[in-house]
């Protein structure tokens, strides 16, 4: 009976093997903090396994005598190469605790830096500055982690500066424990320098002239990798192209230079089109009709046509635009317009063919144009006919973070226009008008908006200028509180007739509510008169903004504070912050 007891027991064990239960281990480290208990805590190989079901007695004292190890790793990177390490391993009731305590001691003190150029490209100026503005100086504390970037850095500026086999043939940090020192030595053999070669496109779609104004680049330049794609999003955003590959044939390179390998492909729709529909205070609710060709033909001409239709105003635009010197931001344009407005009492009729050359930069732009002008207007009981031959000048800057949704930024810009009596022209004037947007955000979620305009017309008489060349005030975007165009000189009928001179001022708080919806409040001020007594108007509101990919809907709540009563009145806008 004895013996089958036995045999039973012996066949449960042989089935059924007796498992240790997981022992629980936790793990404490002291002294250090931040960053440097992160990588510690993520180095120590015995907290990696901490959470191992299986981890046996044996292993968590093998992992214990490992950590002093770990720890000294972990502290190097941050330049404490003499720590103390205390460790502690006890049972703690069912389980372990592994505790460590890091004095870190003294950060290493640099000793030495020698940072040396050999090769072909030691005289290299972009390089010669990289290695004299090296950030880690004789006497600095040891930042490895400063370290291991500039070592990116400097290998980044050869490879930029065309050293394409650019190599650290040195990088080492001679660590002294004894005076708690370190010296780095860090030697780059810069290899062969190579050029641009020839770029080569085997397409239809541009004539090479063009093509070759569009290269970021010329051939005998240093080679850059990241010109190739400055070049690659330069192209796309031409829109005269549907696929755009850029690519340097290093391993085709002959003496040095490499050849560049443009492949484009032609629009699949040259031609398109869009239909918009909307609605603003200042012209009512309005339709649009947009047609535009990409390209026209192989010198990069293209055309559109924007018709608008509106309850106070309706606007047909043709034009053609001809790629300038530098096609990426010149251009040479001809349009032809006809506009038909109408506001308060004044009905006007506008034909007009320009020609202007602008640029338009990433931070500025400027235009040169000429304009032959035909205007019928009625003011009231007034009629005119005015014929103009107007040549301009305008420029302007922005400096923000975003056009759009913008948090910090700066607009300015100044126009100036006029016409002589005689010269295809039926009066003599000069007209400038400086405007300027200003957007600052002091405090998380509050923003301060403030802009003006300035406008001067010097001119015999305003009544010799049609009513699109007098300054009047009022409306979405100006004095809000008052109808559209409603303020300004007035004849003996009442009748706002415009004026010579124009100065507006707002200044606006806004309040972000989470990522689409603010609130904000403002204050308007300003007038349009003939003469300089600046007799302002003033209007003031509150405001919601919704915002959307392509700007924002601010509709406002404005009073006339100026007005007896303080009549309200509606406002409704579309569009970017600058």
């Amino acid at each position: 009976m004895a013996c089958r007891i036995i045999s039973l027991a012996i066949f449960l064990c042989l089935c059924h093997p007796l498992v240790s239960p997981a022992a629980l281990l936790t793990v404490q480290v002291e002294g250090v903090a931040g960053e440097v208990a992160d990588n510690v805590l993520a180095r120590l190989a015995i907290n990696q396994q901490k959470e191992r079901p299986d981890l046996p007695e044996g292993a968590i004292r093998r992992l214990h005598r490992q950590a002093e190890k770990d720890i000294r790793t972990a502290l190097a990177p941050f330049g404490y190469y003499n720590p103390v390490i205390s460790t502690e391993l006890n049972r703690a009731g069912d389980g372990w605790l592994a505790k460590y305590l890091i004095e870190p001691g003294p950060l290493l003190e640099v000793s030495r830096v020698t940072v040396r150029l050999i090769g072909p490209g030691h005289h290299n100026a972009a390089l010669i500055e990289r290695v004299e503005d090296f950030p880690i100086r004789t006497g600095d504390r040891l930042d490895q982690a400063l370290y291991d970037q500039e070592k990116k850095n400097l290998l980044n500026t050869a490879f930029v500066a065309g050293f394409l086999e650019a190599k650290l043939v040195e990088k080492s940090i001679l660590v002294h424990r004894g005076n708690n020192s370190a010296e780095i030595r860090l030697t780059l053999d810069t290899g062969r320098q190579y050029l641009f070669g020839k770029t080569r496109s085997e397409q239809e779609v541009l004539h090479d002239d063009l093509l070759d104004r569009f290269l970021p680049y010329a051939a005998g330049d240093p080679y850059n990798p990241k010109k190739l794609f400055e070049l690659q999003s330069i192209l796309y955003r031409t829109d005269y192209f549907s696929e755009v590959v850029v690519q340097g044939k290093i391993d085709r390179a002959t003496d040095l230079a490499v050849p560049v390998q443009v492949d484009l492909v032609a629009p699949t729709h040259r031609n398109v089109y869009s239909l918009g529909a909307g609605y603003a205070t200042d012209t009512g609710v309005r339709g649009k009709i947009d047609w535009k060709n990409r390209l026209l033909n192989s010198r990069g001409h293209r055309s559109s046509a924007q018709l608008q239709l509106a309850e106070l105003e309706n606007i047909l635009t043709l034009n053609y635009q001809i790629p300038g010197e530098d096609p990426r931001f010149d251009s040479h344009n001809q349009q032809l317009s006809y506009q038909d407005k109408t506001w308060e009492n004044t009905t006007t009729r506008l034909l007009s063919a320009q020609v202007n050359r602008a640029y338009a930069g990433p931070r500025y732009s400027y235009n040169l144009g000429l304009e032959l002008r035909d205007e019928v207007y009625d003011i009231g009981s007034t009629s005119g006919d005015s014929t103009l031959l107007i040549p301009s000048i305008h420029g302007g800057g922005v400096y923000a973070d975003a056009i759009l949704h913008t948090r910090n930024g700066l607009q300015a810009s100044v126009g100036v226009l006029g016409a002589v009596d005689g010269v295809l022209a039926d009066a003599s004037f000069i007209q400038t008008v400086l405007s300027g947007k200003a957007i600052v955000t002091p405090f998380a979620n509050w923003r301060l908006l403030g802009r003006g305009s300035l406008g001067v017309t010097f001119v015999d008489s305003i009544d010799s200028l049609p009513p699109s060349l007098r300054f009047y005030a009022g409306g979405d975007n100006s004095i809000r509180g008052y109808r559209y165009k409603s303020i300004g000189t007035r004849d003996v009928a009442g009748e706002v007739v415009g004026g010579r001179y124009m100065v507006v001022g707002s200044l606006e708080v806004e309040r972000l509510l989470g990522e689409y919806w603010s609130l904000a409040t403002f204050y308007d001020s300003g007038t349009a008169s003939d003469d300089l007594s600046l007799n302002f108007y003033r209007g003031a509101g509150l405001g919601v903004r919704f915002r959307l990919p392509f700007g924002q809907i601010r509709l406002d709540l404005a009073s006339a504070v100026s007005e007896e009563g303080y009549p309200l009145r509606l406002h409704l806008t579309v569009g970017g912050d600058l």
